[in-house]
């Protein structure tokens, strides 16, 4: 896809005022060049880079010059989109034995940018969905609960709160030039801006905390496929998010968890306790059982169609229940909800929960799909966890 030259200018400036191009005036006056010179559709020689951009006559025992300065640039952007330029939307390739620039335009890193300027709007949407959702269950007739795994959340004493992961977002300077809400996948609570302010001070007037939050599309669909096992009218059902609630809310209650592993919250280090640890910069989740870890990689291909999604679940002793359903994109929890809250599917794992040695467990499937629509689910991993959770829950 062919860029505008502002656009493409406006990434030249980023890169050679990046810290990795800092203190490298030549590479900086030679990206200039080529950049230059291939949005123009020239494909300039050995001696027109050395006599343009080094004020050198040609000389053929210097050629070799060139091609030395064209290798380090080439090694000097490769280090760049490794670190600054990971979510740049535009990326300027230097092929091996070429000296013009390719420019490759990234839709999908495109379009997360996007989301910084329509924060607002998300955040509405996700609300007009959930209320959605909610006038739904109000108005929908009440009814028994069939699956025998979902008996213990909606037929005891104890409410149970249904608690949606949504997004954390702070303020600063957005690409536009223009201060408005943003993302980054790093940061995903008030604790960890707080860190990424101390560990970078030079920004402690440029960002902010923000009290905007958006939720996803897996979060409203995984709670209408739990809200359609009971039908309407439940009075021991509450709904909340992850931004609003603490670990020691749920001293009385029981809990389903519908998120991202990056909307955790106060809840990551329970999840983690549990064996399930996801690197959010390697898109990695790493699975551990006793001393074994398995890694699941979500981005084994160049196009996402498929992704490993997680279920855990332990009871206590005093009867109340904890399930997390948690995924990287939406297909995930899309899928799995759709998976437990079916009744032939369930009848087959309830009889594998069966095999194990406790009541509690966590569990891996492979969900594939194709955008924000599954199409396939399959378990790959079950586990069982320990009996005495006194550790892992209050």
């Amino acid at each position: 896809m062919t860029k505008s030259k502002s656009h493409i200018d406006i990434y030249l400036e980023k890169i050679i005022e990046s810290h990795v191009f800092s203190k490298s005036p030549v590479n900086r006056e030679l990206l200039k060049y080529l950049v230059q010179s291939s949005f123009k559709g020239e494909k300039p020689k050995e001696f027109q880079i050395a006599a343009d951009v080094f004020g050198k006559k040609y000389n053929p025992e210097k050629e070799v010059n060139v091609r030395v300065y064209v290798h380090n640039l080439r090694k000097k952007l490769k280090e760049y989109y490794e670190q600054e330029g990971q979510e740049d939307d535009l990326i300027f390739e230097l092929p091996k034995g070429q000296y013009t620039i390719d420019f490759k335009h990234l839709p999908i890193k495109a379009m997360k940018k996007n989301v910084n300027r329509f924060t607002p709007v998300l955040f509405l949407f996700s609300v007009f969905i959930l209320a959605g959702v909610l006038l739904f269950h109000v108005f929908l007739p009440s009814k028994p609960v069939k699956i025998e795994f979902w008996k213990p959340f909606f037929s005891t004493d104890f409410t149970t709160r249904i608690v949606l992961g949504d997004h954390y977002f702070y303020r600063g300077t957005v690409p536009s030039g223009q201060y408005g809400s943003m993302r980054d996948s790093r940061i995903n609570s008030d604790a960890e801006f707080d860190n990424f302010v101390k560990q970078h001070p030079e920004l402690i007037d440029q960002v902010e905390k923000n009290d905007i939050t958006y939720v996803n599309n897996q979060a409203p669909m995984g709670l209408f496929n739990l809200l359609q096992l009971v039908g309407g009218k439940h009075q021991n059902i509450e709904m909340d998010f992850s931004s609003r609630v603490k670990l020691e809310d749920f001293r009385d209650e029981n809990l389903i968890f519908i998120g991202s592993f990056k909307t955790l919250q106060d809840l990551k280090k329970t999840v983690e306790k549990l064996g399930l640890i996801y690197n959010i910069e390697e898109s990695v989740l790493n699975y551990q059982v006793g001393d074994s870890t398995f890694a699941f990689n979500n981005r084994a291909t160049s196009y996402l169609s498929y992704e490993y999604a997680t279920v855990s679940y332990f009871e206590l002793p005093d009867g109340r229940c904890v399930l997390f359903f948690l995924c990287d994109r939406d297909i995930g929890n899309m899928a799995l909800t759709k998976y437990f809250t079916d009744e032939t599917k369930m009848k087959a794992f309830e009889t594998k929960i069966q095999t194990l040695d406790s009541k509690n467990f966590k569990a891996v499937f492979e969900v594939k799909g194709e955008n924000r629509t599954d199409f396939d689910i399959h378990l790959i991993r079950l586990d069982a966890l320990p009996a005495n959770v006194s550790e892992i829950w209050p």
